[in-house]
């Protein structure tokens, strides 16, 4: 996420669009990236259909349900900018403990390795440290292959 930021923020100063370094915060990032060139559509997907609060577990702890069964066609939106939004979306349950519930069946769209890699990479332990139970609903194939493989390689 750094690395996109100084990627972003360089591209602004290079470009004469700053009026100074105060500018160019990281919230002004944040807001660029959730408003895209879709007027925030895809930050809107992402809130409704890919990632979303679902109520609390049995012990109080924020239930966040991650339906990989709603992510949009690798040719209609850029991925890249979808993961980002994503960890924007986590962001908000990342500082104390939550349950993570996956919705993997029925998935029209699978990313590839190099994706799913990547996403995995800036997964940060910010991430990981707080996150109590995980359960897959309905695996496909797809989904206890990749969890099988990164299992073997976190261990």
């Amino acid at each position: 996420m750094d690395e996109q930021y100084r990627q972003w923020r360089r591209k602004i100063i290079d470009s004469g669009q700053a009026t100074g370094p105060s500018r160019l915060s990281y919230e002004d990032f944040k807001a660029a990236v959730m408003q895209g060139d879709d007027n925030g559509r895809l930050l809107n997907y992402v809130n409704t259909n890919i990632i979303f609060q679902a109520g609390v577990d049995f012990e109080s702890r924020p239930m966040v349900v991650v339906s990989a069964c709603g992510l949009p066609s690798p040719s209609d939106v850029d991925y890249e900018r979808l993961l980002t939004l994503i960890l924007f979306r986590l962001d908000q349950f990342v500082e104390s403990d939550y349950t993570v519930v996956m919705l993997t069946s029925g998935a029209q769209h699978n990313p590839s390795w190099t994706w799913l890699t990547k996403a995995y990479r800036r997964l940060d332990r910010k991430y990981r440290k707080n996150v109590k139970r995980v359960y897959v609903v309905h695996p496909s194939t797809w989904s206890k292959l990749v969890f099988q493989i990164f299992g073997k390689i976190v261990r």
